[in-house]
């Protein structure tokens, strides 16, 4: 007897646009660090520790452009970085992720990736 073809597998556009974004290497870690409060670069920089400040300005460009981070002047001084509704929408999906991650493997010496 022959078998029945199995159902055409297709990627999930939201999930593939979504993912554009979040997918990016430090785009989630950026995110979660503003949640706290607005922060200015040099802030975010020493936050994070190990992203180089090349990538930092281009992933908080692409977050930016993504409507999730705005960058604003901040009085007095130079502008700053905040959440935007749509980027602290995400925050419960990322306290998700951390979630899953503690309970996968405990912490390693450095929470930031290489």
């Amino acid at each position: 007897m022959a078998r029945a073809p199995l159902p055409a597998l297709t990627a999930d556009a939201d999930l593939a646009a979504a993912f554009a974004v979040l997918g990016q290497k430090w785009n989630g870690i950026i995110l979660h660090t503003l949640a706290a409060r607005p922060a200015r670069y040099g802030e975010l920089h020493a936050a994070i520790g190990s992203i180089s400040t090349k990538v930092l300005s281009d992933r908080l460009r692409e977050l930016v452009d993504a409507g999730l981070v705005t960058h604003a002047r901040l009085p007095p001084g130079p502008a700053a970085y905040a959440l935007t509704g749509d980027g602290r929408a995400l925050l419960p999906a990322l306290e998700q992720i951390r979630a899953w991650q503690r309970q996968r493997r405990p912490p390693t010496a450095s929470p930031h990736p290489n």
